[in-house]
C-alpha cells in the first residue's frame, strides 16, 4: 500500500514537473520574456570568417527644439558611430582598428552643418572603447566626449560632444526589429529600428534647447568584404520616410556593371508607424525605381538624383526628394571610397499604400557612389 502511494505521488510530481515547464515556455513565448540580443554589440572580421568587416550605428531624428527664452527650431539630425576592421589596417605588422564618427545637422533656414573625426588605435585594445559581442551597444570614442550606449529593451543613450553641437539624448524604440539582408553586390546585414521617441536637450553654438515633439529612426549595419566593401559595388540608394499612419525603409544597392541604371539588389519595407508591424515587404522585380532630376556635382565627378520614386505593381509609391544635403567624403589626405549624398526632407515625402490616400511626412535619404564605381567602366573595357 506504501508503495503504491509512493509511486502515485512521484507519478504526480512528475506530471506537475512537466506542466509546469510547459507553463513557463507558454508564458516566455507569449509574455515576451527578455533574450539578449547579440546584433546590439560590436563585432571582428574574425567573427565573420572575412577580411575586412565594417559596422556602424546610425542615429536620426527630426525635433523642435525650444529654448528658455521661447525660441523654436525645427531640425533634422544624424549621428554615426563607426569602425573597421581587417588584417590589411596596420602599421609595422600591428593591426589597428579605424575608429570614426561623423554628424550631419539639417535646420529650417536651409542652412546645414557637418563634422566628421577619426583615429586609427590597435586593436588588441578596440574592446576598451567598442563593447564586443555583447547584447548592447556602448561605444565611447576615444577623449571621452562621445558615446552611444544602451539597448533597444530600455532604451539607447548618446552624450556628444563637438565644434558646434552637444547632443544628450534618449532614445527608446517603439517597434520591433527588422532585417535587411543581402549576399550580392554587396554582403551586408542591417538591423533596424524603424521609429522611437527622442528625449533630452541639444545645445547649438553655445544655446541650450529642449527636445519636443521628437522621433528617431536606428540602424546597425555591417558590411563584409575581402577588401574595402565601396570596392564591391557602384553605390547605393537608402531611405526612410515617416508619415502619420505609414513608415517606408528602402534598400537599394547598384552592382558595378549596373552603374547608375540599375539595382541588383532592392528591398521596400511598409510598416505601421506606430506598432512597427511590416504591412507588406517588396523586393527584386516587384519593385520599380524611377530616379529624376538628375544634378551634375561636378566637384565629386559624380551624379545624383534629386528625386527617388519606388512604386509597385499593387499600387503603392513611395517618393523623396533631396531637400537639404550633406555631403560626405571624408575631408583628410585618405579618401573614403565613396561620397555619400545624405539628405533631410522636413516635409513633401509620399507613401501611398496600395493605391489608397497619399499621405506626406519627412525623410531622411542617402544617394551613394563609390569612387571604385566611377572609374570601373574605363578599367573594365
Amino acid at each position: 500500500m506504501e508503495k503504491q502511494v509512493y509511486r502515485k505521488l512521484k507519478n504526480n510530481f512528475v506530471v506537475f514537473g512537466v506542466l509546469s515547464f510547459a507553463v513557463f515556455f507558454v508564458f516566455s513565448a507569449t509574455c515576451g520574456a527578455y533574450v539578449p540580443d547579440y546584433t546590439e554589440g560590436g563585432h571582428l572580421e574574425t567573427d565573420f570568417g572575412v577580411n575586412f568587416m565594417a559596422e556602424w550605428w546610425y542615429l536620426n531624428g527630426k525635433a523642435v527644439l525650444v529654448a528658455e527664452d521661447g525660441e523654436k527650431k525645427d531640425v533634422g539630425f544624424f549621428v554615426v558611430f563607426a569602425h573597421q576592421e581587417s588584417p590589411m589596417i596596420n602599421d609595422s605588422g600591428i593591426q589597428l582598428s579605424h575608429l570614426l564618427n561623423f554628424h550631419g545637422l539639417y535646420c529650417e533656414d536651409g542652412t546645414t552643418e557637418f563634422e566628421y573625426e577619426e583615429t586609427y588605435i590597435p586593436q588588441y585594445v578596440v574592446g576598451n572603447y567598442i563593447a564586443l559581442h555583447t547584447p548592447y551597444v556602448d561605444y565611447e570614442y576615444p577623449g571621452g566626449k562621445k558615446r552611444l550606449y544602451g539597448a533597444a529593451r530600455k532604451g539607447y543613450h548618446l552624450k556628444y560632444l563637438s565644434e558646434n553641437m552637444t547632443l544628450d539624448l534618449s532614445f527608446k524604440p517603439k517597434v520591433r526589429k527588422t532585417v535587411d539582408q543581402a549576399n550580392n553586390p554587396l554582403n551586408f546585414t542591417t538591423y533596424e529600428r524603424s521609429y522611437g521617441k527622442l528625449k533630452g536637450s541639444i545645445i547649438l553654438h553655445g544655446k541650450r534647447y529642449k527636445v519636443t515633439r521628437a522621433e528617431g529612426y536606428m540602424d546597425h549595419m555591417i558590411p563584409l568584404s575581402k577588401g574595402p566593401w565601396p570596392m564591391d559595388m557602384h553605390g547605393w540608394s537608402w531611405f526612410e520616410v515617416t508619415t502619420k499612419k505609414y513608415q517606408a525603409v528602402l534598400y537599394a544597392v547598384r552592382g558595378l556593371d549596373d552603374g547608375y541604371g540599375e539595382y541588383s539588389y532592392t528591398h521596400l519595407t511598409i510598416l505601421k508607424r506606430h506598432s512597427g508591424k511590416v504591412i507588406v515587404e517588396y523586393s527584386g522585380d516587384e519593385i520599380n525605381i524611377i530616379e529624376s532630376d538628375w544634378i551634375n556635382e561636378t566637384f565629386y565627378n559624380r551624379k545624383r538624383p534629386s528625386i527617388v520614386t519606388v512604386s509597385t505593381d499593387d499600387g503603392t509609391i513611395v517618393s523623396v526628394g533631396a531637400e537639404l544635403l550633406n555631403y560626405f567624403d571624408t575631408p583628410t589626405d585618405e579618401p573614403a571610397g565613396f561620397v555619400d549624398f545624405m539628405a533631410y526632407q522636413p516635409s513633401g515625402a509620399v507613401i501611398r499604400y496600395m493605391g489608397g490616400k497619399t499621405e506626406t511626412g519627412s525623410s531622411f535619404s542617402e544617394y551613394l557612389v563609390s569612387d571604385y564605381g566611377v572609374i570601373y567602366p574605363y578599367l573594365s573595357g
